[in-house]
């Protein structure tokens, strides 16, 4: 940190310590010579260490000091020793983000388009000029304090954002790959998580209105609980209706709001200018309201359907009904559970059972492969036994032995016949033998 009294190439000396940023710090200095207020703020160590960034940084705080309008903090002079650094006029306020922490949300149409005017034009003469913000949220904008009270913001930090994003593309990387603060994530715009590099005016447009949603409803839109997550919901356009937060809010504001947050660009507002004139037509019968984007309206969850008013006549009979004592009559006992009987099981059990009794006979007459098949049945029957029971349905265990033991029975038939036979030839040729001896 830099100490007070430094002197910063002659003519600006160090006051104090006023904040420090992720990438610059900011001091209060007076010049010298002059006597006069000025804000300084000077690049971070690790990123004034390389020549190209310092060259960058110089050269964005030259191309804003062209840009002049009232709601911009004007840069006003350079300065390279002892480091490298941009002079601006000292705004005596506060941040926006501070303001809503303590002011609250606007209140009314009126006091939202006070407050987002300037900032629209001020971000508007800038993108007239050629240059896009990158990095607009509610800690870039400082809110001063006009005459009678009155609240004249001013964006600050113009053109910082593209020296880290040329900073970023010197090593391969997007600002989300490298690394950045949750604060300015969750105003970035869609195409700048993607690491989209032709950023155009439109991703301004977006930052602004999730910062329009903040003043509106005091949360922030894309709040999340890791950087993954508020990434995505960015990306898929995902956020809680304004309505859900502010009952009474006019449709036409959440139209503003849904509009400069859609997903395409080209669904959003193609310039400031038009942002503030749809903002400044709200209450106005005559004006045309944004239309929906498609992106963002099929991801954004649906407010709640408010509940149906309870008529007069409804609570009347609800509070009768829970006053007047009443005692409720005893239901009748309903019929016992049945029970599946025990044998039931044990007597589908032995049907198949007999199977085994059969082919053990049969192989004792030494009839092997009939005794071998009743058996190999009869194990066949024991497994689709216990598969029906344990499925509920062994009522079919019966006629499944049944269809078993026709089959069997036919198959012995046609075998018992063709021995029949072969006894009936043997006898017959043993006869004709002992007739011809």
């Amino acid at each position: 940190m830099i100490q007070p009294g430094t002197l910063f190439e002659d003519r600006y000396e160090v006051v104090r310590h006023v904040g420090a940023g992720s990438f610059a710090t900011v001091y209060e200095v007076r010049h010298v010579g002059l006597q006069s207020r000025h804000a300084l703020k000077v690049l971070d160590d690790r990123l004034a260490e390389r020549e190209d960034l310092r060259n960058r940084f110089l050269s964005e705080g030259r191309i804003q000091a062209q840009v002049r309008h009232p709601g911009i903090v004007a840069v006003t002079d350079t300065v390279t020793s002892p480091r490298p650094g941009l002079v601006m006029e000292y705004v005596e306020g506060t941040t926006l983000e501070h303001h809503l922490a303590e002011a609250g949300v606007a209140r009314t149409p009126d006091e939202v388009v006070a407050l987002m005017s300037p900032i629209l034009d001020g971000v508007g003469a800038a993108h007239e000029a050629g240059v896009v913000h990158r990095d607009l949220k509610p800690q870039n904008i400082l809110i001063a304090v006009g005459p009678g009270g009155r609240l004249r913001p001013q964006v600050a930090d113009f053109g910082i954002a593209k020296v880290l994003d040329d900073a970023a593309v010197l090593t391969g990387k997007n600002r989300t790959e490298t690394g950045v603060a949750m604060g300015t994530l969750l105003y970035m715009s869609p195409e700048q998580i993607r690491g989209d590099r032709d950023l155009d005016l439109r991703s301004d447009i977006f930052s602004l209105g999730a910062i329009l949603y903040e003043v509106v409803t005091g949360r922030v839109a894309f709040d999340s609980a890791s950087q993954y997550e508020a990434m995505k919901r960015i990306v898929d356009g995902n956020y809680e209706p304004p309505e859900r937060f502010v009952g009474a809010l006019d449709p036409a504001f959440a139209d503003c709001i849904r509009m400069a947050l859609a997903v395409n660009p080209d669904e959003r507002f193609q310039s400031c200018e038009a942002f503030r004139s749809a903002l400044e037509g709200i209450g106005d019968p005559r004006a045309t309201r944004p239309h929906r984007p498609l992106a963002s309206a099929a991801t954004t969850m649906a407010p709640p359907t408010p509940p149906r008013p309870i008529s007069t006549a409804e609570q009347e009979a609800a509070t009768r009904v829970y006053q007047e004592p009443h005692t409720a009559k005893p239901r009748p006992p309903g019929p016992p559970p049945r029970r599946k009987k025990p044998g039931t099981a044990v007597a589908l059990e032995m049907v198949p059972g007999l199977f085994g009794f059969f082919g053990i006979g049969h192989m004792y007459n030494g009839r092997i492969v009939l005794g071998l098949l009743v058996m190999v049945s009869y194990w066949i029957l024991q497994f689709f036994n216990i598969l029906l029971l344990f499925v509920g349905i062994g009522f079919l265990t019966l006629p499944l032995t049944l269809l078993v033991y026709m089959v069997l029975s036919a198959w012995k038939a046609s075998v018992d016949a063709d021995e029949a036979n072969l006894l009936a030839e043997a006898a017959a040729t043993g006869s004709g033998d002992t007739r011809s001896g």
